[in-house]
């Protein structure tokens, strides 16, 4: 019966592993057959810019991936704003087309890309958004079009900010599970969903004032963009006026109310404006952002002067790097090639990242220290480099941050999962045997020892100290005058320029300026990195953790989300390594 079961069992796992690498072949064949196919662009068309995935700032040129068509979890910023700087040039784009109901991305990132479109209306095209619904962060974008229409029985969502924290220690309690936490800095609230069951009055304090500060920026644009005044526009937002889609018609808050086909005549009437044709019958044509970004040809001057533009974004882990992961293995091998290539003469360190291991953000550091010795280094902060990604920072020539970015973050945190009482409720025991009085270090099957806490309380006061004085090194403060601003605490870009954290509030392309001045040249070619895995390859490595992935979201929220907190802030595969965070003090998310 037995071998039965194993024959049973083995002849269904080579059936799945062979329907597996058939689908695997058929994804090859037609990749490889639609890899030389390139999009064609009509005379007469519009740019038509969808986002509907997560947005990262950039992908390492997988645009090329044959197979990103099938596994495209995310879109590069990079890329969809490279294609509107392209459209406003190019001859046969007669407008755009905004049709974003949720964007999916960071105020900065969201800020990048709306000054991207309002340089493109200079070109005297139109811009026309379009949707079922508007989130806060779409709207902000689509208020920069000629018209914003709107579903008739749609809605737009314009409330002002804010931020929802989530707090764990009841359910630790209940659940037998919870983390043992060290950490410095006041304001250091990352752990603080494991030590309370409701936010420090120090985290409140620093979150308000991030989303009352971000709000003053993104408020005065759109105010400014509709052209009503500030106090009006507030008094706009506290009576929730766009739930009311025909008194916000009559405010100007929004355009037409029309349906999808009468959109896309009304498209088809402004392209033919262009073309002194005012028929809607005449056919449409649309490209989108990504298969646009495709034809774009490079029209960077001939020069053997570059700037290597490398990208430093999401969560610091030791390892290798991805679009959404910052390992030293990749960063390091695309600082060093930027450093030894004589062509280039600086680096441009574009930073989108909420920080983490503290070992990898020093090994990242180092790096960028040895860089900045040899060629000017200008970072350029996206949405957020704090804790871990304002350490990396701290060497650069020159700090830029746009007016909604998030940095600062100087403190430091250790974690490690606790389940000794998960364990005795389920009869699970654990002995240990060792040579030394403190060989062995620790267990999650038994609570932390005096000692381990003690030698874990060193590592971190060390780490914040190193800290201190990579910050005081890198921005010619005193110990004292960085620790005085650290603690933990968060600021946006505004109140981080006059504490001295940065240089300058600007956009990237400020950054690149700069750095050419830095280096004393006037023409010069841009060079990007890192160079990542492509989406087939990244898929086929994640297949475990998409797995863990599909289990994770079948667990009542509750579960599912402090399990997601804990890989978060400690709970990877190379944990040792990772043990001591420099991280943002909480899961920010603003809306």
């Amino acid at each position: 019966m037995n071998f039965f079961k194993r024959f049973i069992a083995s002849f269904f796992a080579v059936i799945a592993a062979f329907w597996f690498m058939g689908i695997v072949l058929v994804l090859i064949i037609v990749g490889l057959g639609s890899a030389d196919v390139a999009p064609s662009v009509a005379n007469a068309s519009v740019l038509k810019i969808s986002l509907n995935r997560p947005i990262v700032d950039y992908k390492g040129g997988s645009g090329d991936d044959p197979f990103s068509m099938f596994f495209e979890e995310t879109i590069a910023l990079d890329e969809v704003v490279a294609a509107v700087q392209a459209a406003a040039e190019d001859d046969r784009i007669s407008g755009i087309s905004f049709e974003t109901p949720f964007f999916l991305g960071g105020w900065s990132q969201a800020e990048t890309l709306r000054n991207a479109l309002i340089e493109f209306k200079s070109s005297g095209k139109f811009i026309y958004a379009y949707g079922d619904s508007y989130s806060q962060k779409s709207f902000y974008l689509s208020s920069v079009a000629d018209s914003l229409f709107v579903t008739p029985t749609g809605f737009v969502d314009l409330r002002g900010l804010s931020s929802e924290l989530t707090y764990y220690k009841s359910f630790q309690e209940k659940s037998g599970l919870r983390m043992e936490v060290i950490r410095h800095g006041k304001y250091k609230a990352a752990v603080e969903p494991y030590l309370n069951d409701a936010p420090s009055k120090e985290n409140i304090e620093q979150i308000q004032e991030l989303i009352d500060g971000l709000w003053d920026v993104v408020g005065v644009q759109m105010a400014d963009q509709i052209e009503v005044s500030r106090s009006d526009f507030e008094g706009w937002v506290n009576d929730l006026i766009t739930r009311d889609l025909e008194k916000a018609k009559e405010l100007g808050l929004i355009g037409d109310l029309i349906y999808e086909d009468q959109y896309e005549d009304t498209l088809k009437r402004a392209v033919g404006a262009s073309k002194n044709d005012l028929s809607a019958s005449s056919k449409l044509n649309t490209i989108s952002s990504s298969s646009y970004f495709k034809t774009i040809k490079s029209t960077q001057i001939d020069s053997s002067d570059r700037i290597a533009l490398v990208y430093a974004q999401g969560s610091i882990l030791y390892g290798e790097g991805s679009p959404t992961i910052m390992g030293q293995e990749t960063m390091n091998k695309a600082l060093q090639s930027a450093r030894e290539d004589r062509n280039i003469k600086a680096v441009v360190l574009r930073i989108n990242s909420p920080g983490g291991s503290a070992l990898t953000s020093d090994l990242i550091w180092r790096e960028i220290e040895k860089t900045a010795k040899e060629k000017p280094v200008v970072v350029s902060i996206s949405d957020v480099a704090a804790s871990g990604g304002y350490y990396i920072a701290t060497p650069a020539t020159y700090i830029f941050a746009q007016p909604t970015s998030i940095t600062g973050s100087i403190g430091v945190f250790g974690t490690l999962p606790n389940a000794s009482e998960l364990a005795e409720q389920w009869g699970v025991s654990s002995y240990t045997l060792s040579t030394h009085e403190r060989s062995a270090t620790y267990s999650p099957l038994r609570p932390l020892s005096d000692s381990f806490r003690a030698e874990l309380t060193e590592g971190i006061e060390q780490t914040y100290q190193t800290f201190l004085e990579r910050v005081a090194s890198g921005r010619s403060m005193s110990i004292e005058s960085v620790d005085a601003i650290a603690q933990g605490r968060v600021y946006l870009a505004p109140k981080a320029l006059e504490l001295g954290l940065i240089d300058e509030i600007g956009t990237l392309n400020d950054a690149i300026n700069k750095a050419a001045d830095l280096a004393a040249i006037d023409e010069f070619k841009l060079r990007e990195y890192p160079r990542y895995k492509s989406d087939l390859e990244r898929l086929l490595g994640d297949l475990p953790s998409a797995s863990l992935s599909i289990i994770s979201s079948k667990l009542p929220s509750i579960v599912s989300d402090y399990l997601n907190f804990w890989e978060t802030v400690g709970g990877s595969e190379n944990h040792d390594y990772n043990r001591i965070q420099a991280r943002l003090p909480f899961d920010l998310k603003i809306e």
